[in-house]
């Protein structure tokens, strides 16, 4: 298929231990200048962020990861890419119900509840990125959930009714190259505007972990590395990489 100035290949398997573990196999096969998709109807080892497991039963989720070799994109700004995913994610879901946002750093939440995540993977060449895979599941058409998962939801049942996965995964190809295409072009201001407006949490002060133990901080902008900042109650400034805060959902 081909979207914008990008020509995308779609790769299907019916199963794989992971997509993102798949693709990087493949890659001698795939690297032709294109962007590439790998879809999964179902995954053994599929990840989560922070070593976790992702559930998804047999033929009832959109598992896909997308392989592309980026165009001008420093390391120090590789944060960028998770969020042009992240966006092009939550606008796809948009189309189908209110209430979506982004989870810090690349999650999707319909309220306190997660539906996606995503896994970024770069390989670097100097101090730019050469390569990019980005990991992505999302609940579609699941019912129920039985791993010990503290939150998940699915599309399926925000709506009542099942949902074409590949349909999905169309729109958010779609609005992945509308706003890589902004990103190569210059556009990380406009890319991060569109982010921070999606992002759970934006307003008022929440409950926040770290290894000094829980506090209150409201939103106060993400670095252009992908750190969160966060200003907690005393009017402190704290900046945090993955893994180094949690939010805490009560």
């Amino acid at each position: 298929m081909k979207i914008g100035d990008y020509n995308i290949v779609i790769h299907r398997v019916e199963e794989t231990d992971s997509t993102s573990r798949e693709i990087v196999r493949r890659i001698e096969e795939l690297k032709n200048g294109k962007i590439e998709v790998l879809l999964a109807g179902y995954q053994t080892a599929g990840r989560g962020q922070q070593g976790n497991s992702w559930e998804s039963e047999r033929g009832k989720n959109l598992l896909f990861s997308l392989m592309l070799w980026p165009e001008g994109v420093e390391v120090k700004r590789q944060f960028r890419l998770s969020q042009v995913m992240a966006v092009a994610v939550a606008e796809a879901l948009d189309e189908y119900a209110d209430g979506f946002s982004i989870k810090w750093p690349n999650d999707i939440y319909y309220g306190d509840r997660k539906m996606s995540g995503t896994i970024i993977e770069t390989t670097w060449a100097g101090d730019m990125v050469e390569r990019c895979v980005l990991g992505v599941g999302i609940n579609v058409n699941q019912r129920e959930f039985h791993s010990d998962a503290p939150n998940p939801v699915s599309l399926c049942q925000v709506l009542g009714r099942e949902v074409d996965c590949e349909e999905l995964l169309d729109k958010v190809l779609e609005r992945f190259i509308h706003y890589y295409t902004v990103l190569v072009q210059g556009g990380e201001d406009e890319i991060a505007k569109h982010y921070v407006d999606n992002l759970f949490w934006r307003e008022g002060f929440h409950h926040y972990c770290d290894a000094d133990g829980e506090f209150e901080a409201e939103f106060a902008g993400i670095a252009p590395d992908g750190q969160l900042v966060l200003r907690d109650t005393e009017g402190h400034e704290r900046r945090y990489y993955l893994k180094e805060v949690k939010h805490i959902i009560i």
